[in-house]
């Protein structure tokens, strides 16, 4: 008999289907087959790893129907089994798995709206800072080019196909026009969590660039030289007050090379 804590590992890993079925020799169930339950956790494993990408994916089951999708989502989890326990952390590679399929290549936005689900589940997932307010820093000398810090829930995603579009359609109940479906249009979405639900906007050029900027701590400066090199006509003022309306800065302060400091 194998230590516990090996038996244990070699048990899991044949649930997992990461290798084959143990020996029955390891194992006892009275008068039971003991491989025939062990199938059964098999199954059941299965069973709850495809439902949980069922839940992180609606939209992705609905464009390539249930059947298809439970078949990849079978070989997805046979190649990828969870590393950890949180099913919430589970199918991150999904959508990239999707790309690899033959049958999807020809259909490459049902890998880019499983990418902007996975966006929602990791959004979802991510706890919301207190928001900060115009108001406190009207006193406050920042510097010519200081850090805003926005929501660590927020995600932008740049696709060349209209993935909001088809989100967005998708959440009715009622048929989809599949001239929305595979319309190839570029959109550049950004969403993040407000309270127990995510928002979601489309961004136009420079306004995405200019939020990309700030998220990755390139600091107001160059994040706005970005932006007006993309629209010369890029509004700073309204950019920002639409980050504070939006409650997604959590704070400001003065960059780490500014001459204030």
């Amino acid at each position: 008999m194998l230590p516990l804590e090996n038996l244990q590992t070699t048990i899991a890993r044949s649930v997992l289907a990461i290798e084959p079925l143990v020996s029955a020799k390891m194992l006892t169930a009275g008068q039971a087959d003991p491989l025939a339950r062990l199938r059964i956790y098999q199954n059941n494993t299965r069973s709850s790893l495809t439902a949980a990408l069922m839940a992180v994916f609606p939209v992705t089951v609905r464009l390539i129907d249930e059947r298809f999708f439970r078949y990849v989502a079978s070989e997805f989890i046979r190649r990828y089994p969870p590393v950890e326990s949180r099913l919430s952390r589970y199918g991150a590679g999904f959508p990239r798995f999707l790309k690899t399929i033959d049958t999807l290549s020809d259909m490459p936005i049902v890998a880019e709206t499983a990418r902007l689900e996975w966006a929602i589940a990791e959004a979802l997932d991510t706890a919301s800072l207190p928001p900060r307010s115009l108001a406190e820093f009207d006193n406050t000398d920042l510097g010519l080019s200081p850090d805003i810090l926005l929501q660590p829930s927020l995600r932008l995603i740049v696709s060349h196909w209209s993935i909001l579009s088809v989100w967005m359609a998708h959440q009715q109940e009622t048929a989809v026009d599949e001239n929305i479906t595979w319309t190839r249009r570029p959109e550049r979405v950004a969403l993040w969590r407000s309270g127990n639900y995510v928002r979601l906007f489309l961004l136009d050029r420079a306004s995405f660039a200019f939020w990309h900027s700030l998220k990755h701590g390139f600091g107001l400066e160059h994040a706005t030289g970005r932006a007006l090199a993309l629209d010369p006509a890029f509004d700073l003022v309204s950019a920002l007050v639409r980050l504070f309306r939006d409650r997604l800065v959590t704070n400001v302060r003065v960059a780490a090379n500014s001459p204030s400091n």
